[in-house]
Order: C-alpha cells, then structure tokens, then sequence
C-alpha cells in the first residue's frame, strides 16, 4: 500500500493499492503542517483500519508554496517509515 502526502493543492492524504485510490482526505493548514500532520496521519490510517507495517511506501507530493511545509512532509515520511 501506498501513502501520499499531497501538498500541491491543500494538505491531502491518499492511500492507495496499487493504482486504485482506496480513500483520501484534505484538510487547510498547509502552513500549520509541523503541528497537524502526524496527528492526521494517525487518524486517517486508523479510520481506515491500516497499520504502519501495511504501508509499503510513502510519497510526498510537493507544494509550491511552502518549502518549508515539503520539508515537513518529507522529514515525516522517512521518520513513519524508519526501522
């Protein structure tokens, strides 16, 4: 499975099987990235009955208006996937 973090737009999470889109979830507070993020990861993944170990890959999608929120983003991912 396959989590996105997608900036490019408003802060959205995907999760994904393969190419099919199993649920998403947008929320504002692009810039308030570094409070909110891990908390929604956490919600989003246990709303749909998803651990960490069934995640096989992160991707992040980066915004254009926030370097700081993509390096947010990125930090986030490689720490949820570190072993």
């Amino acid at each position: 499975m396959i989590l996105i973090i997608d900036l490019s737009n408003e802060s959205c999470l995907v999760l994904k099987r393969g190419r099919k889109k199993i649920a998403g979830h947008c929320w504002a507070g692009l810039y308030q990235l570094s409070e909110t993020l891990v908390k929604k990861i956490g919600q989003f993944l246990e709303k749909n009955k998803v651990g960490l170990e069934q995640i096989d890959r992160i991707k992040v999608v980066p915004s254009q208006k926030s370097i700081i929120s993509d390096r947010i983003a990125k930090a986030v991912a490689l720490g949820l996937k570190f072993k």
